[in-house]
């Protein structure tokens, strides 16, 4: 009796052991298929968050096709869509925001001088590589680097040596780092003003920074432009063509070819409508497309106190014309109080009051899970184009975009379409 006894408590711990385990394994089997299932539905979740944000690049898109690149202003429907990121549209399953820049109301890195660049509040050694990166070249700055440095990192690569392609591959720069691009700048030792917001809150870097921005090489009103970068032109139809006295159209023609407004403006006999006429007219490229200028129209203060000698109070009085319609033609700065003498040139040469390029900020998000994309979009041969295409690494939306963390207002997609 004892040995049965012991038998069936023997058999009933060995069942109690076998139920325990499979228990166990029940659960973890249950545990595992709800990480499946989470895992599963976050997949479908940043699925329609991409597809949000897809969707307001597309929305964007259908704006953009309708823009005149001749002249581009703060008051234009781009503009104005999706509130500067504030607005949410509401897609049912899935929400997106946006926002679209003006590509000219930013410095272009690759284009910029180094003198305009070097009026960045940054230290003067990044720009020692900046230069030496995007330049041709072996032989590095003093502060640069060419190939020879960086082979010799743990991870080597080569220099540019040309036209950078994202604002992104800056941190490829020696001297670089995510905090001295993306973050506001706090400690650095320079006399450039540091990028504020409207309200006054500072920016990064990379708020005032583009790779990629152009404009039509015409007229506000899309006609051709005057080339004065070439010899050989008729004084007679260059003064129809700007509506200039002969005599000056003479003079002018006597010393070209030109290569900027700085000597062209300098010639005596010049009233201040002249100017007007040449700023309004007159191109030093044969091109179709000047590309790196900025736009007058919508540059914020802290990017135009890059150009060299604009002031603070210049600056202000030209974000101020963009609050009443912007301005209508380049000419029109020679009207703008305080700019006169040199200074007026070095800015005419540096800017335009229209634009081909723009950057399309798009945030989708779908039961808390949220996609970010930053595309360059393209007005060429009149037909609205993506050039670049940008997933930003972060769920989150990018603090330098500047954007509050939650929209002011929400409204169904389709509204105003």
């Amino acid at each position: 009796m004892r040995g049965t006894r012991r038998r069936r408590g023997f058999v009933l711990v060995q069942s109690l052991i076998i139920i325990a385990g499979l228990v166990a394994l029940m659960a973890l089997l249950a545990a595992n298929q709800r990480a499946a299932l989470q895992e599963s539905q976050d997949l479908l979740r940043r699925r329609r968050a991409e597809v949000a944000a897809r969707s307001a690049l597309a929305r964007a898109l259908a704006v953009l096709q309708d823009a005149d690149p001749n002249v581009v202003t703060l008051e234009d429907d781009w503009a104005v869509l999706g509130a500067g990121g504030t607005e949410e549209f509401d897609l049912g399953d899935a929400t997106f925001r946006l926002q679209i820049l003006d590509a000219g109301s930013l410095m272009n890195v690759n284009s910029a001088s180094e003198e305009q660049l070097r009026l960045l509040p940054v230290e003067p050694e990044l720009i020692d590589g900046l230069l030496d990166w995007r330049e041709a070249g072996l032989q590095p700055r003093p502060d640069g680097a060419k190939d020879e440095y960086y082979n010799e990192l743990d991870q080597p690569y080569n220099a540019r040596l040309g036209p950078l392609t994202t604002v992104s591959e800056l941190l490829l720069v020696k001297g670089w780092t995510a905090r001295a691009l993306f973050s506001p700048p706090t400690d650095i030792a320079t006399t450039a003003p540091l990028p504020e917001d409207a309200d006054g809150d500072p920016l990064p870097l990379a708020a005032l920074l583009t790779v990629d921005s152009g404009a039509p090489n015409t007229r506000a009103g899309g006609e051709a432009r005057v080339n004065l970068g070439q010899a050989g032109l008729s004084p007679g139809a260059l003064a129809q063509q700007l509506g200039l006295n002969p005599l000056l159209a003479v003079q002018i023609v006597a010393r070209a070819p030109y290569t900027s407004f700085g000597a062209l403006l300098s010639l005596p006999g010049l009233s201040p409508q002249d100017s007007q006429q040449i700023l309004d007219a007159v191109t030093f490229t044969g091109g179709n497309r000047i590309e790196g200028k900025i736009n007058l129209n919508t540059a914020t203060e802290a990017v135009l106190q890059t150009l060299p000698n604009v002031t603070p109070d210049v600056a202000a009085e030209i974000v101020s014309r963009q609050g009443a319609g912007g301005f209508a033609s380049l000419g029109e700065l020679a009207t703008l109080p305080g700019l006169s003498g040199a200074l007026l040139p070095t800015v005419a040469d540096a800017a335009t009051v229209g634009s081909d390029t723009w950057i399309v900020r798009a945030y989708g998000q779908s039961g808390g899970v949220g996609v970010a994309i930053e595309a360059v979009v393209g007005l060429r041969q009149d037909r609205i184009e993506v050039q670049t295409w940008d997933r930003q690494g972060s769920p989150e939306i990018p603090a330098w975009w500047n954007w509050d963390e939650e929209p002011s207002a929400t409204v169904e997609a389709g509204a105003g379409l």
